[in-house]
Parts: C-alpha cells; structure tokens; sequence
C-alpha cells in the first residue's frame, strides 16, 4: 500500500503537472491553429474558437465573450464578434470609448486588466449571474492595437497561467483579424479594378466612337512616324497612298518631305499653339490632292513628348471651289471697278466735248475759248487724278519698310495740314505713351495713310471740332478683345495701336460695313478710293485697321502695327 502510495505521489508531481500544463496548452493551440485556417470556417473562426475555448473546463470560461475592434477616427472599440450576449448587452456595449469599462481600460492601457464582479452586480451591469470575473486581453499586432477580447471567468479569481493562454489566443485571432482585414481589403482593390477596367473599357469605347465620329481624319503617331492610331476619315483621305495605315510608318506613307512637315509641325501658330501646314500631294495615279493639317505635340502623364496628333482634312475640292470663287470676285471687281471708272470719267469727257465742239464752231470769242482750254485742262486734271488713286489702289507700290517712329510721322503729317486745321478752328490732341517702340513700315505709305485719315477726320467734323490721336504698345494679352470682335485680325505677340477718334456725325452700321471697299463713297465729289487704299496699303504694310462708329456720335480708326524685333 505504501509504494503504491508512493507512486500515486510521484504521478502527480509539480514536474509532471507542469509537463502535463504544457501538453495541454500546445494541444489548445494546435487546435485553435487548426481552426483558423480551416477553409470551410472562412468567416465564423473567430465564432468558432470562442465556442472551443468555452469546452476547455480548466480555463473556467463562461459561456460569454465579446470581440471588439478598434476604431482608429473615433477612438472607439466596436462589437463585432460575440457569444452569450442579450440584446440589451449588445447594444449597451455596441461602442466602448477607451477608459470606460473593463474593456476600454485594457484597450487604454494596452495591457491585460481583470475585475471580479459579485452576482448582484453583474446582474445589473453585464447580465451574468453569480461571482464571476471580466478578463479583458488586448489584440496587438506589430504594436499596434487592432482590438480587445473580453471572457468571462467563473469564480472571480484570476489566474495568470490561464490568462498567458489566453493571451496566446488572442495572438492568434489577431492573426486572423488581420488576415480579415487583409482580404476586405483585396476584395475591395479586386472590386475597384473591376470597376476600373470597365470604366476604361467603356471610355475606351467612347473615346473610339468619338475618333471614328469626327468629320475629319485624325492620326496618331510616335516620335518616329509610326501610325499608331487614326479613324476611318483618315484612311479614306491616305487611301490613294495605303490601303492600312495602323502600323505603317507616316513617311513611308507620304514620303519624307510631306510627312516632314507634319511631324516637324511646320506652319503657323495659332493661339491654342497648333500648327496648321496646307500640304499638295500626288497619288500613284498622278492625281493632285490637296490635304490639309493641323498638328499639337502628344505628352505623357510626366509633360514628356511621345509623339504627335495629326488632323487631317482633304481640301481639294475647298482650294478648288475657293480658286473658282476667287477667279469670279475677280471678274466681278473688274466689273464694278470698270462701271465705276466709266462713270467718273464720263462727266470730264463729256465737259471736255462741249469745250471742244465749243471751240470747233467758232462761234466764241478768244476770251471764251482760253476759258474752254482752261476747263478742259481742269477736266484733264481730274482724270489724271482720278486714274492716279485708280492705280495706287490697283496696283501699290512694294513697300520699303524699316524700323520708323510713329510719333515723327505723326509730327510731319500735322504740318501738312496745318492750315486746314486753322481755317476750320479744329483741335487736335495727343496722348502718346511714352519710350514708344518702332514699328515695321515704308514711312512714306505711312505718312500718306495718316494724311489720308487726317483729311477723313477733318472732313468729318463741324467747325471748331476735335480730333483725338492716340498710341500705345498692346501685349497679346491686350489684343484678345479685339481679336474676339474681328476674328481676323493679325495674330502676334506685341503691337502698338494707334488711334484717330472724331467728334464728327459718324457712320451707320451700313456704311461701317462697305467703308473700306472701293469706290464706295458718302462724299459728294471724290471716287470713294480714299480708304480703300488706306486699307490695302496697310495690308502690304502688315498692319491692319479697324473702324469703330456710331451715328452721330463720331467714329474712331483704329490702326494695329507690328513692333520692331
């Protein structure tokens, strides 16, 4: 009897007991590992691991506990995972701020907290009946803190080897919390792709539809030539030089001195900062087109050029139509300017024959007859001057243009009319801005174009009148106004603008319209030509002017000229 008590002693030695301790322990944890990467638990191992550890009777669990996340925005820990709970719990506990309760403390603390609970106090604040106690373990991954599990140990004693395990535990439900988080997280990234790529596919479908909508052809190329985009207008425009065009080289294409053009963006710049190139080609079958080409620079998300977008437009038939068109406006200017030069010279030479049958009859006296000469001379003069303006408009001297100062010109035009200005008691003023630069322009055409402005201005106004001369330089910036009103204005960089404004009856709309068109006139003598070479003479000067008028209220020309480089 006394070995076999012997025996029974040394069974239960506190060596053997601790061996035994960890036997169970590693098993527990073995099987929660089990759990946990259980596939068909996917979801509910967190559920499942708690309903475990509640048949462990050594770990003295009641069969409640409740997982709560962090909230990281709200400081808060949420419930997510729970068993045992009344409603009334669940919603008391839905959200615990840190600090507050059992498991705020340990979410605040970030430690292990316990707290025994007697039986009439759990019934009112946890629903447990009897002396229990609340564990609460926090849930730290990589330092941070992901949540806090809360158990419910029968007795109210705590015991620490219990809690070691159970923080094990909590280790591993971190694990899977996170592994949680983790696939939310991919499942999301996976959704948005999905969302992502569709969005592009219809975009791209969109962008496609938009590319083979355009009235005209459009061609993307990379730094080299190669087509690496363009629509069915395009083809149809280069189908003489290919039959396909994606994957072709541009200057395989068009050959290098076309395709040059394009990708060298030869042409003019516009404001938006494309070039527009007019290009003539011919076919194999030696037919001329003519196609037309804008072309802007195609960057990368990082600003860096990658290749070009060219538009495409087949202008044979335009340049055609226009050629016809121009050759008619021609033919009817011809016209209009014949009929017009017809009926000036026709009132001279019908004085110049009545001076001369005058004289052929014989029937004057000496003193009648120099008068006759006298008005044929006069008559002559007329024609001359009228033929000299005929051929200043028709056809204009070459300019010879230099760097000249608007204000010198201006001095040397008012001396020429210093006494027409006198005798109709007409104030002139200036506001010239100062350090004006020069500008581009023959002087003398100049000098003629002010004089001619000058004597409109005068003519305009009543006696005792004013007119306003003013200058200054205009940036880009400064042009836009004017360019958005008269769309064909000059475009450039700097200009100096020069104005001559009267207080004189000014023009109706109508008038404003034709002022500029030869022999158009509201003047009872003269052939109307006066502004009409005004205005080309300014055109071969590369300037250009504007009229701005109202009736009655006077009328300002406003002249645009280039500044000297």
């Amino acid at each position: 009897m006394e070995t076999g008590n012997d025996l029974a002693f040394e069974s239960v030695s506190p060596e053997g007991e601790r061996l035994q301790n960890v036997c169970d322990n590693q098993k527990v944890i073995n099987d929660i590992l089990r759990l946990s990467i259980d596939p068909h638990l996917a979801g509910g191992q967190l559920e499942h691991i708690l309903d475990y550890l509640f048949t462990i009777p050594r770990l003295h669990l009641l069969p409640m506990a409740g997982i709560f996340l962090v909230d990281q925005q709200s400081r808060k820990l949420v419930l997510t995972t729970h068993r045992g709970f009344s409603g009334r719990q669940k919603k008391k506990c839905g959200e615990v701020p840190f600090g507050i309760c059992h498991c705020g403390e340990a979410a605040r603390l970030g430690k292990a907290s316990f707290s025994g609970c007697d039986s009439a106090s759990s019934g009112i604040n946890c629903g447990q009946a009897g002396k229990h106690g609340h564990l609460c373990l926090p849930i730290i991954r990589d330092s941070l803190l992901i949540g806090v599990v809360c158990f419910y140990v029968s007795g109210g004693q705590r015991c620490y080897a219990e809690e070691e395990l159970l923080g094990s535990i909590c280790h591993i439900m971190g694990g899977i919390l996170e592994a949680e988080v983790m696939d939310s997280q991919l499942i999301n990234l996976v959704n948005d792709l999905n969302v992502t790529i569709v969005n592009l596919r219809d975009e791209r479908k969109f962008s496609e539809s938009i590319i083979q909508g355009l009235s005209h052809g459009l061609l993307v190329v990379d730094q080299q030539g190669n087509i690496q985009k363009s629509n069915s207008v395009a083809g149809s425009i280069l189908r003489p030089f290919a039959l396909t065009l994606e994957g072709e080289n541009l200057f395989d294409i068009l050959g290098h001195e076309a395709a040059g053009q394009m990708m060298q963006e030869r042409g003019s710049l516009d404001l938006q900062g494309e070039r527009e190139n007019e290009l003539s080609l011919t076919t194999m079958s030696g037919e001329k087109r003519v196609v037309g080409s804008t072309t802007i620079a195609r960057n990368d998300a990082k600003g860096r050029r990658i290749g070009l977008i060219i538009s495409l437009t087949d202008i044979s038939e335009i340049k055609y139509v226009r050629r016809e068109m121009e050759k008619m406006n021609r033919l009817a200017t011809v016209a209009e300017i014949a009929a017009a030069v017809a009926h000036e010279v026709r009132n001279p030479l019908a004085g110049i024959k009545i001076m001369a049958q005058s004289i052929e009859e014989q029937s004057v006296t000496m003193e009648e007859q120099r008068e006759c000469a006298g008005r044929i001379v006069r008559q002559v003069d007329r024609l001359n001057e009228l033929l000299t303006e005929f051929f200043s408009y028709a056809r204009p001297a070459t300019p010879k243009t230099r760097p000249v100062s608007i204000i010198d010109i201006l001095s040397e035009t008012r001396h020429l009319i210093g006494n027409k200005l006198s005798n109709k008691n007409i104030i002139v003023t200036d506001d010239h801005q100062e350090n004006l630069p020069r500008v581009v322009v023959d002087p003398h055409q100049l000098q003629q174009v002010l004089l001619n402005l000058f004597l409109n201005a005068i003519d305009a106004v009543q006696r005792g009148g004013i007119i306003a001369v003013s200058t200054m330089q205009l940036s880009a910036l400064d042009l836009d106004p004017y360019k958005r009103k008269y769309p064909g204005l000059l475009s450039g960089s700097h200009y100096v603008r020069l104005c001559f404004s009267d207080n004189g009856a000014g023009m109706s709309p109508e008038t404003v319209e034709k002022a500029f068109e030869p022999f158009y006139t509201t003047k009872t003598v003269g052939a109307g030509l006066g502004l009409s070479i005004v205005y080309r003479t300014l055109k071969e000067n590369d300037a250009a002017i504007i009229i701005d008028s109202t009736e009655g209220r006077g009328a300002t020309f406003t002249i645009f000229f280039r500044i000297s480089a």
